[in-house]
């Protein structure tokens, strides 16, 4: 009784043994298979993370606009001329005629242009910022041909007649001259304004030189 139901135990009992052997390798096998997997996709993610980046190139520097052509390397590039105007564009032999001929006239408006002082009063007005030097060229040439007449004493001296004095060119240089020193700045006053000037105002009638307050009368008068 006892040795049959030993025999009829031991069938299942090895049955159970033989699968138990069969799981426990299968099992390994499978965790050793999910370790293998985790640690290769440890190992990428570790080669992304350690790959160099790529340096950026610079970007390119922007094509000149309108077609404007880059100057090449080493070059100079001009630079935009400086504004004219001033002595600086006047012809240095004309300003220093200019200033020559000036001799007569700094015995009154002083070698600076800013009248000769007497006492609390001025010989002449003073030249710097003139209206009726660095105005119309015309008022200027009135002056100096026909002189101003004295009609009070707000300046000591008078002015005379130049007209004797300064021929065309001599006449035109003075000007010129005065318009463009003691930082005044106005165009030149050419010969030919000069003559035209002398001939046209040959005919007005003031000996004792034109009246202050009828100069710019006078030169509309012979526009």
């Amino acid at each position: 009784m006892s040795a049959e139901s030993s025999d009829s135990k031991n069938p299942i009992l090895s049955g159970i043994g033989n699968v138990f052997l069969f799981l426990v390798p299968v099992s390994l096998i499978v965790m050793m298979g999910i370790v293998g997997v985790s640690f290769i996709g440890g190992m990428k993610g570790k080669k992304v993370e350690d790959a160099p980046v790529a340096a950026v190139a610079p970007a390119a520097a922007p094509a000149p606009a309108n077609n404007a052509v880059a100057p090449a390397a080493g070059t100079e590039v001009a630079s935009a001329p400086a504004p004219s105007g001033g002595s600086a564009a006047i012809d240095p032999e004309l300003m220093a005629l200019g200033k020559a001929s000036y001799a007569m006239c700094a015995a009154c408006h002083g070698p600076d242009g800013a009248g000769i002082k007497v006492g609390p009063a001025l010989m002449a007005p003073s030249l710097i910022g003139s209206k009726i030097l660095l105005g119309d060229p015309d008022l200027s040439l009135l002056v100096t041909l026909k002189g101003i007449a004295k009609e009070n004493m707000d300046y000591m001296g008078m002015m005379a007649s130049l007209a004797a004095g300064l021929d065309d060119q001599k006449l035109a240089a003075v000007l010129t001259y005065t318009r463009n020193e003691w930082g005044n700045s106005a165009p030149p006053v050419t010969v030919e304004q000069a003559a035209a000037a002398r001939a046209k105002y040959a005919v007005v009638n003031a000996p004792a030189g034109v009246k202050r307050g009828e100069i710019e009368a006078i030169v509309n008068a012979h526009k």
